[in-house]
């Protein structure tokens, strides 16, 4: 067979994948896609740091107000401001506050107030069927990222990569976010 007809083969076969009745996109363990509640102004929402620690103290205030001009009540997690070397508290403080952010019926979102390093260490220790069976939008970027897809591959959740609590809230983002979660 020459190159210009194995060529031709492949893309006839490629090209007859979408009459063979494939699904690409189902995922086995989860056949639907849990789908957090939709939050409004007046909600709670609650701050946690589960990667690294935040250096300057002035971003928790800066975090807070940001979503209080969003127009959110704000709980800020137990152990946000704890410092274990370069992580917001140890694996276990860390990962508590995830969790009981997801089983406080009060808070209706979690955000993480940054990224860096870290969240992977805590995976084993999240309680995967409270998130299921409260599912609320997780938002953050950079490390965070763990946490979405740990949580998407274990409940089914969508989880949102974006802004993180100190991040930059400009007129852009504000509308973005509102977009997507009002």
């Amino acid at each position: 067979m020459d190159k210009r007809t194995f060529l031709k083969s492949i893309g006839l076969a490629a090209g007859s994948f979408p009459f063979l009745g494939f699904d690409f996109n189902r995922n086995e363990a989860f056949p639907y896609s849990l789908l957090p509640k939709s939050i409004q102004k007046g909600d709670t929402v609650g701050i946690i740091s589960p990667s690294a620690a935040t250096a300057d103290r002035m971003e928790f205030t800066y975090a807070k107000e940001a979503m209080e001009a969003l127009g959110f009540k704000v709980k800020l997690g137990e152990n946000l401001k704890n410092r274990f070397g370069h992580l917001a508290g140890t694996d276990e403080e860390r990962a508590n506050d995830l969790n009981q952010m997801f089983s406080d019926q009060e808070v209706k979102a979690v955000i993480g107030i940054r990224g860096g390093s870290g969240a992977a260490r805590i995976l084993p220790m999240i309680d995967y069927a409270t998130i299921k069976a409260n599912p609320k939008p997780l938002l953050g970027y950079s490390d965070i990222t763990a946490l979405h897809c740990a949580i998407y591959s274990q409940t089914g959740m969508i989880t949102f990569h974006g802004q993180n609590g100190t991040g930059s809230w400009n007129s852009f983002n504000v509308k973005q976010f509102e977009k997507v979660f009002f």
